[in-house]
């Protein structure tokens, strides 16, 4: 047996795989559910969109990004809005996010969500918010 620091993508997702199958085993439950929204320009190009999932019950929104040239257009609601839905087809019956002190906590209060806790890091210069919604 050797414990090592072992980067690389296949090592990652052997960790992920063994976590899943303990889950599954234990739980009985599936896997998580991707749910990704996009905002495409004209050419295809992405230019926004949602990366989440759903496991069990809960709807964990991982990313959210919209380019600067679009911000306060909507697009963000628009998106927030469609993997919320995707989020209560699929059984969630909440969602839960983080947000760093410079980003759209503003946003996710006006969305509905409400801080459950923070955590300071970069020295004590940034907060990470994190919130939740019932859905």
């Amino acid at each position: 047996m050797k414990i090592a620091f072992d980067p690389g993508k296949d090592v990652a997702d052997a960790i992920e795989a063994g976590l899943t199958a303990f889950n599954v085993r234990t739980m009985g439950a599936p896997d998580w559910i991707p749910v990704q929204v996009s905002v495409r320009g004209d050419d295809s190009a992405v230019i926004g969109g949602i990366t989440a999932r759903v496991f069990l019950d809960t709807l964990y929104v991982s990313t959210v990004w919209i380019d600067d040239s679009l911000r306060g257009l909507g697009h963000g609601r628009a998106m927030l809005e469609m993997a919320e839905a995707e989020g209560r087809r699929l059984g969630a019956t909440h969602a839960w996010l983080y947000t760093a002190s410079w980003q759209a906590r503003p946003f996710y209060e006006a969305m509905g969500y409400s801080c459950f806790g923070e955590m300071a890091f970069g020295g004590g210069k940034y907060r990470r918010h994190f919130m939740r919604k019932d859905l």
